[in-house]
């Protein structure tokens, strides 16, 4: 005799083959010409496992019921729900080309007036008389169907916690994996609406003090070097160039590397001796800051040229920032390469890469053969060795983006190094707070002289500009008196800048500068005509650099604390301090009109 099916299972694939037939609705309806049939079939895919974790999801709290009734009524209203939400993702996507979020809430502070725009606007009675129809043909199916309400088998429970967690990887399926591709209809088609609306919830909403923003416009607009209009910052700045041709470009960014652990900035241990060589032959930035103690935001600036001000978590772990414009595109025919050693989920910068570099190739965890040695993946040397046996065999010009993890509790050295000699001896107040912190500044330091070792026997070398650059300082081993300046003290934020390329003579540069005034400076550097408009500045320009400025802030206090270094001065809460950071804020969400792509399409 046939076995009856389950009732939950029957709901569960009927939730998943919904779902992807309301996908397939939203691409037929809103699907702009020339997309990539491969980046389309895979936005389907992840469209499938986000479905699939929304079905998981509804249908677990049914494993609870027992009663036929109950059952079909959690049906008809989780999936009310869900429907209603899928229809305003419909209507909110055809009036402003976003998906459903948490900015529509807005609306709710003048609810009249919203819902005359709604009903004047969209098919409201036909999306209800959709919905009710659907939810007829359940309760008919459901009713008539020969379902038997049994345990469920340990198999489906498997699967439904496979569907939860999405991935097999460390971290589980996020919202930053559908912004694959720099298409924003491609990220949007992969989203899940109820999903993306949850998550949009979590995170703090958009502030930005637009009458403040205009106040300051002039002085930010002087500051960069625009005359003011429409409140814009794009410019494309003259060029001071210190190589030709096509170099490479390789950034570096160390984790926790302050610049007074260093002998070139002072300390005595000689725990640099990689570093600070390529500091004395380099072109040395000495007054150099990072805006804040953060990772994801380090490299955020760096990319993007502002400030990330973002008032609870990185900008990365926001899907409505999640579109910026990048220098980086300068070197639009380079191919592009991102090393991290773990997953690239890791506080979502994935979705900050991947959607907003072109031809980026993310090289991360399950990409090396090298054994994972702690949370942060493998160990700096082995990402030196993968990315330089990788940047050897390129034929084109590439820009690379080596981001180390290592150098960071639990300060992991792998029992298996290159030569590394570990310290035994160890005296408190000289910069460091403990043996094991002092060993693995020293361990990171040694991962970058392996690196250049190799380097140096590779083609690639005498054609490559390198940049290498601190994420950001730190407290432990810092002297007690410097921190008796408070939250902001500038010995915490100093981190080293460096630029490196054969034939450039040593150069030591004075100025003020931050994480945000690197690509501009870089791209000028090269000789790379680019369109900046973020807040940074070329440190190479004598027009510019006299007046730069270093701006910092505190991530942890609400408001924030703010300074800025101007002409060898500090100086806190000033107006220029406050046009950072106001502007800041406001960029967060206006940055996405690329000039020289062209403005994205659907930005909003």
């Amino acid at each position: 005799m046939r076995r009856s099916p389950g009732f939950v299972p029957v709901t569960f694939a009927s939730a998943i083959a919904l779902f992807t037939l309301l996908r397939f609705v939203f691409f037929l309806v809103f699907r702009p010409p020339l997309l990539d049939r491969a980046d389309v079939l895979r936005a389907f895919y992840l469209g499938l496992k986000f479905d699939a974790r929304l079905a998981a999801l509804l249908v677990i709290p049914m494993l609870l019921m027992r009663r036929r009734a109950m059952l079909i009524a959690y049906v008809v209203i989780a999936l009310a729900f869900v429907l209603t939400l899928y229809a305003a993702d419909f209507g909110t996507y055809a009036y402003i080309h976003q998906r459903l979020n948490a900015g529509v809430f807005e609306f709710l502070r003048n609810p009249i007036i919203s819902w005359h725009m709604i009903w004047e606007s969209y098919h409201v009675v036909w999306f209800a008389l959709g919905i009710v129809i659907a939810l007829v043909l359940v309760v008919a199916g459901f009713s008539t169907g020969r379902f038997r309400n049994r345990p469920p088998h340990i198999a489906f429970i498997l699967l439904l916690i496979a569907c939860l967690y999405g991935k097999l990887s460390r971290y589980p399926l996020r919202w930053s994996d559908a912004y694959f591709s720099r298409d924003p209809f491609i990220g949007e088609l992969a989203l899940n609406p109820a999903q993306f609306l949850f998550e949009t919830m979590r995170e703090h909403p958009a502030t930005f003090d637009v009458a403040r923003v205009h106040q300051l416009y002039p002085l930010m607009a002087r500051y960069v070097g625009v005359i003011p209009h429409d409140l814009s910052l794009s410019r494309a700045p003259s060029l001071h160039p210190r190589v030709s041709g096509e170099p490479n470009i390789v950034l570096i960014q160390l984790e926790s590397f302050a610049a007074f652990k260093t002998a070139v900035f002072g300390n005595t241990l000689n725990a640099s001796p990689n570093f600070d060589a390529i500091a004395r032959q380099g072109v040395l930035f000495t007054q150099h800051y990072s805006p804040s103690e953060k990772t994801a935001r380090a490299l955020f600036a760096v990319l993007f040229g502002i400030p990330d001000v973002s008032a609870w978590q990185a900008s990365a772990h926001n899907p409505l920032t999640v579109h910026q414009c990048s220098i980086a595109n300068a070197f639009a025919d380079y191919e592009k390469f991102y090393f991290l050693g773990g997953s690239a989920n890791w506080s979502n910068i994935r979705a900050m890469l991947e959607h907003n570099i072109d031809r980026l190739h993310m090289i991360e965890e399950g990409s090396y053969k090298a054994p994972v040695v702690d949370v942060w993946g493998i160990s700096d040397e082995d990402l030196f060795i993968a990315a330089n046996d990788t940047l050897r065999h390129q034929a084109k010009p590439f820009f690379a983006i080596i981001q180390t993890a290592g150098n960071h509790r639990p300060y992991t050295i792998p029992k298996q190094t290159h030569g590394f000699v570990l310290r035994r001896d160890f005296v408190p107040g000289r910069g460091f707070e403990s043996l094991e912190e002092l060993n693995s500044f020293r361990y990171l330091d040694h991962a970058l002289g392996l690196f250049f070792a190799l380097a140096r026997r590779e083609r690639y070398f005498a054609n490559t500009v390198f940049v290498i650059y601190g994420d950001h300082g730190t407290r432990t081993g810092a002297d007690p008196t410097w921190l008796k300046l408070g939250d902001l003290s500038p010995a915490v934020y100093h981190v080293p800048f460096v630029i490196y390329a054969l034939g450039v003579a040593p150069q030591r540069i004075d100025v003020p500068s931050s994480h945000i005034d690197i690509l501009p400076t870089l791209t000028s550097f090269c000789g790379r005509p680019y369109v900046d408009t973020g807040l940074g500045v070329d440190l190479l320009d004598p027009g510019r650099a006299h007046d730069s400025a270093a701006f910092i802030f505190t991530t942890f206090r609400d408001p924030p604390d703010l300074a800025v270094m101007q002409h060898a001065r500090w100086s806190y809460d000033t107006p220029l301090a406050q046009a950072f950071y106001e502007w800041s804020r406001w960029l967060l969400y206006h940055n996405d009109q690329c000039e020289a792509d062209g403005p994205r399409a659907g930005s909003g």
